[in-house]
């Protein structure tokens, strides 16, 4: 532990695996105490777990829910400032793929799915966070974890490029509103990450998952913006498979 963020506390949702659990562990080397938010409570039980017992001088706790209802973001948010009393970071990484399909052929209630997790939940966090202690404390980092889909169309997945388009709107704008409240609000857009979330995409061949970004990587990406001095902030990066991985 290097204790870089020692003593932060920083929210995750969508922790349970993937991105989510990856920044989990980097977060803790450097000695953040953390809220995992998922809504599989078995997979963020194991990992606080784990990180309570690698790394003594943190405290991870659970707070499973559905950041996509504003009363769960809320009650995720209430619960934090009472066993700590302020929320440093907030990792927006829960969302969905989406179906894949011509738009016509969307489901409604896939379109009210993915819009309510990947762009809803999000802002609904982000309110959340601002209201009850990053404004009031004049400080904090808000991490949105977009996709590369939040900066380039891709044909059939037109719900999902609308809610990552989506988010990249909120966040710049957001990022701008807060500028004078010391806060960051950073953007990142991965390409091809490898995920349990192909698992839930049906594609007409496998994806090169051995050619994609790992977890890791965006990980460390979250630590080195969260390590950069007060006065400077990086709005957004971008991170994609060095080979086409799809």
């Amino acid at each position: 532990m290097s204790g870089t963020l020692k003593n932060q506390v920083a929210i995750i949702t969508g922790a349970g695996s993937g991105i989510g659990a990856a920044a989990a562990r980097r977060l803790a080397a450097e000695g953040a105490h953390l809220v995992l938010n998922g809504r599989t409570q078995g997979k963020l039980q194991a990992l606080a777990e784990e990180l309570n017992r690698d790394y003594p001088g943190i405290k991870a706790s659970v707070a499973p829910g559905d950041v996509s209802d504003p009363q769960q973001a809320k009650a995720l948010v209430d619960q934090t400032m009472l066993v700590h009393g302020q929320v440093d970071v907030l990792v927006n990484n829960a969302g969905v793929a989406g179906k894949i399909a011509l738009m016509q052929e969307v489901p409604v209630e896939e379109v009210h799915r993915t819009i309510d997790i990947n762009l809803k939940g999000a802002i609904f966090m982000m309110q959340e966070v601002l209201r009850q202690s990053m404004v009031p404390r004049q400080r904090g980092a808000i991490l949105n974890i977009n996709s590369i889909a939040g900066k380039t169309a891709f044909p059939y997945w037109s719900l999902y490029v609308a809610s990552k388009h989506g988010l990249r709107a909120v966040t710049e704008a957001v990022a701008e509103e807060q500028r004078s409240n010391n806060i960051k609000v950073v953007g990142l857009y991965p390409g091809a990450v490898d995920t349990p979330l192909w698992e839930t995409i049906e594609l007409a061949h496998d994806p090169n998952r051995e050619g994609m970004v790992d977890p890791e990587t965006i990980a460390d990406m979250i630590v080195y913006i969260l390590c950069q001095p007060a006065k400077v902030v990086i709005p957004d990066v971008t991170i994609t498979p060095l080979k086409p991985a799809l």
